[in-house]
């Protein structure tokens, strides 16, 4: 696919900035502010009506596995169609049917006739289209942008998607109090429509495969094989699957938290998820400037450990406002950690590699993850969900330490 079409001289805007003077980016961008803010709205709200529903733990990790086992199942499929066929298409495909499912579940608990096998089953059927949806977003970014301007696209991307993070869950906690679930579901549907009118606004050439023929088996042991050797992306994707196993898991448990240990299930709950989302959205503002000054493996190296201990430290307090500036820290930590790892790898991998790379990278947390989540809420449900948090910071510390000891080129990364 060609770029968007370039308004003005490059000089024009800063580095950071720089992916904006293309037009598809811009209405890219547009569209997924609203529609992820929108997401966010329903996964607060769809984390209290589970959690309202069974008073399970449990049932949280239950939810967050559907979601996760069709990316387990066809991340192979998913990234050879990516190279295949024409990104901008597939993201209108996705988006529609996403669209489509937070309209059912909108219906369903308007009607009052809810029940957490309606979420399982709407978790799984998402999770089928986010296994196309997010490595074809993650593409289509650089397609969009071209490699020059790619760490200004995905760092912007990522400020987009971190800031829904802050508008979403805080609309979902005002929305949750006074107007229900049903409402913030129904409004995510409403939200995905600004997406698909500004991808349908785009004008996008489709540039032709490289890949011959779709054969899943193929892929994906070309895939595994240049991966697992490749010095850089290996390390890389080890690290993006202990963050997503052992750091993002722990939003899963949220509700439970500010049930049983803040005992505000409402208010705490929206109020550290947007304390997350507002860390994440400083994160993407800062990391342009860390990177310049201290070299992207350096800031890597840092977030790696620091984001394990704010996530132990978070696992010890009983306070909302201690909660929330820890919250904040991890995710600032976390989201920095994930866009240098996004960028190193979009950065080292071949145009050939780089829709089935980017499904491996998206698997780690759409795949992997969440059936770790099955077993993080079984212990939380046992131990109690404050040791489980503790866990899960103390096991991602000592694995991005062996992972980052043994890998120099990472390190070294500029």
């Amino acid at each position: 696919m060609a770029a968007g079409t370039q308004i003005g001289q490059r000089h024009e805007l800063p580095a950071a900035f720089s992916a904006l003077k293309y037009r598809n980016f811009r209405l890219l961008i547009v569209g997924q502010i609203i529609s992820m803010s929108g997401t966010w709205m329903q996964i607060v709200a769809q984390g209290w009506l589970v959690f309202n529903l069974t008073k399970s733990e449990l049932w949280l990790g239950i939810v967050s596995c559907a979601s996760g086992l069709p990316s387990l199942l066809l991340w192979s499929v998913a990234g050879a169609a990516v190279e295949r066929y024409q990104r901008h298409k597939l993201v209108i495909i996705t988006q529609t049917a996403q669209m489509i499912l937070a309209f059912v579940l909108a219906g369903l608990t308007f009607a009052g006739v809810v029940q957490v096998w309606h979420v399982v089953a709407l978790a799984f059927f998402l999770g089928m289209t986010n296994t196309l949806d997010i490595p074809a977003r993650q593409s289509l970014t650089v397609d969009l942008v071209g490699k020059e301007d790619m760490q200004s696209g995905i760092s912007l991307a990522s400020t987009v998607y971190n800031g829904s993070r802050v508008l979403g869950p805080s609309a979902a906690g005002l929305a949750l109090v006074a107007l229900g679930p049903a409402w913030c579901f129904f409004i995510n549907g409403i939200s995905f429509l600004a997406v698909l009118v500004c991808l349908l606004l785009m004008h996008v050439e489709h540039k032709p495969s490289r890949v011959v023929s779709l054969q899943p088996l193929l892929q994906l042991r070309e895939s595994v094989s240049f991966s697992r050797n490749h010095t850089v992306i290996g390390p890389l994707l080890l690290l993006a699957a202990v963050g997503a196993v052992f750091s993002f898991n722990v939003i899963t448990l949220m509700p439970a938290f500010a049930d049983r240990v803040l005992h505000s299930p409402d208010q705490a709950y929206a109020i550290l998820s947007a304390a997350n989302g507002l860390g994440a959205v400083l994160a993407t503002v800062l990391i342009a400037y860390l990177a310049r000054r201290y070299g992207r493996g350096h800031v890597l190296i840092v977030m790696a450990a620091l984001a394990p201990v704010f996530t132990i430290i978070f696992g010890l307090t009983n306070t909302i406002p201690t909660a929330f500036v820890l919250t904040l820290l991890a995710g600032f930590t976390l989201i920095l950690q994930f866009v240098v790892t996004n960028t190193l790898i979009q950065s080292a991998v071949p145009d050939e590699f780089r829709g089935r790379v980017m499904s491996m990278y998206a698997l780690t947390f759409s795949g992997i993850a969440p059936f770790a989540a099955v077993a993080l809420g079984a212990f939380a449900e046992a131990a109690g969900v404050a040791n489980a948090v503790i866990l899960c910071g103390v096991c991602a510390l000592v694995l991005n330490g062996v992972i980052l000891t043994r890998a120099g080129e990472v390190r070294a990364a500029a």
